[in-house]
C-alpha cells in the first residue's frame, strides 16, 4: 500500500479511537479530550477517504470510512435540527443573557466592554473575570448598568467567573463551592417565577492537571444540580464540547444545549488565538453553552464581536415557564 494510502489509514485509526473513547466514556488524558472536542470536524475527513478509497477499490479503507462516516451522520443529524418550539414560549417571560469570555490577557478590553454593553443584556455570564476588564467595563457604563454582582473578589485564578445584572438577584443568589468546583449561582426573580443560573468556567484540559480537575468539577457540577427545582440555566466557558463524556453525563440530567436546540450545533465560539495568523481561522470547536432544563427555552443566538477575545460571546432570549396553576394542563 502507497504511502498515500498508509496517511489515510493513519487518519482513520485516528478518527476511530477518539469515537471509541467517547462511546466508551473515558477520557483522563488531555490528548484524548482534545480529540473528543474535535471529533465532529475530524470526522468530516472519513467522507472524502471513502469516496477516494471506493474509486481506487480499497476495499477495507472504504469500508472503515463508511463506517466512520455513517457515525459523524448519526452525530450532524441532531446538531443540526431545530428543536419544535413549546406552545408556551410563545407567550412566556424572557430574560436576555449574554455568555462572554473576556480573555485575561486582553488586549483591548474597553472594545470587549463597549461590545457586551451594546447586547442589552439583563444578565451577563463573565468568564475570565479580571481587574482590567472591570475598570473598563465600569468605565464604559457597566457600574450603571450593572450595579448587581454576583462573583467571588478572592479568586484571581483565570478562571473566575461572574454574574452582573440590571435588576437585584433573589434569595438564594451565592457563590457556590464544591470541592474543586467554583460557581455563580445567581437566582432572577421573573413573572413567570425565580429562574435559576449556575454561571462556571472549570479548567481547561491542556493546562497541567487539568483533564481530572476538570471531570472533577463537572462531577460535582452534576451533584448540585441534582437539588435544583424549578427553571435552571447553567452557562459559561465551558471548556469542552457537548462530544465529551462528561458533558453528555451532564446533559443527562434533562439538560439541552441551547446552540443544538436551535439546529446551531456545528457553530463554534473558541478561537486557537485572540490575535496573530492563528486567530485568522476563526473559531474552531464551541467551548461557550448555555444548558437549559424543560422550564427553560432558549429562543435565539446571535455572535457578537470578539473585540480581543479567543472566545466569541453570544448573547440569547431566554423564555421562562410560567408556573403551573393547580389543574392546569402540562401539555406543552
Amino acid at each position: 500500500m502507497s504511502a498515500l494510502w498508509w496517511a489515510a489509514a493513519g487518519v482513520l485509526a485516528l478518527q476511530a479511537a477518539a469515537a471509541a473513547s467517547v462511546l466508551v466514556g473515558v477520557t483522563r488524558h488531555a490528548t484524548v479530550a482534545v480529540l473528543q472536542d474535535a471529533l465532529v470536524p475530524l470526522l468530516a475527513a472519513a467522507w472524502p477517504i471513502g469516496v477516494a478509497a471506493l474509486v481506487a477499490r480499497r476495499w477495507p479503507v472504504a469500508g472503515a470510512a463508511g463506517l466512520l462516516a455513517g457515525y459523524h451522520l448519526w452525530l450532524l443529524v441532531p446538531r443540526l435540527t431545530r428543536d419544535r418550539l413549546p406552545r408556551w414560549a410563545a407567550s412566556a417571560p424572557r430574560v436576555r443573557l449574554a455568555v462572554v469570555n473576556v480573555y485575561v490577557d486582553n488586549e483591548t478590553p474597553d472594545r470587549l466592554a463597549a461590545v457586551v454593553l451594546g447586547a442589552a443584556a439583563d444578565l451577563i455570564v463573565i468568564a475570565e473575570w479580571n481587574d482590567r476588564f472591570a475598570t473598563a467595563f465600569d468605565a464604559a457604563g457597566g457600574a450603571d448598568a450593572y450595579p448587581h454582582r454576583l462573583l467571588d473578589p478572592a479568586d484571581r485564578s483565570d478562571y473566575a467567573v461572574a454574574v452582573v445584572a440590571t435588576r437585584p438577584l433573589g434569595d438564594g443568589s451565592r457563590m457556590v463551592r464544591r470541592g474543586p468546583l467554583a460557581a455563580a449561582q445567581a437566582v432572577v426573580d421573573t413573572p413567570a417565577g425565580p429562574l435559576t443560573l449556575v454561571a462556571l468556567n472549570p479548567m481547561a484540559a491542556v493546562d497541567p492537571g487539568g483533564t481530572p480537575t476538570w471531570e472533577a468539577q463537572l462531577d460535582e457540577l452534576r451533584r448540585h444540580l441534582r437539588g435544583q427545582r424549578g427553571a435552571l440555566a447553567v452557562a459559561g466557558d465551558l471548556n469542552a464540547t457537548t462530544a465529551r463524556p462528561h458533558m453528555r453525563r451532564l446533559l443527562a440530567l434533562g439538560l439541552v444545549d441551547l446552540h443544538e436546540s436551535l439546529g446551531r450545533g456545528l457553530s463554534a465560539s473558541f478561537k486557537l488565538a485572540a490575535t496573530g495568523p492563528p486567530a485568522a481561522a476563526g473559531a474552531v470547536v464551541r467551548l461557550d453553552h448555555v444548558l437549559t432544563n424543560a422550564r427553560v427555552r432558549g429562543l435565539d443566538a446571535e455572535d457578537l464581536d470578539s473585540a480581543g477575545s479567543d472566545h466569541v460571546p453570544f448573547v440569547t432570549d431566554l423564555a421562562v415557564r410560567p408556573r403551573r396553576r393547580h389543574g392546569a394542563s402540562d401539555r406543552s
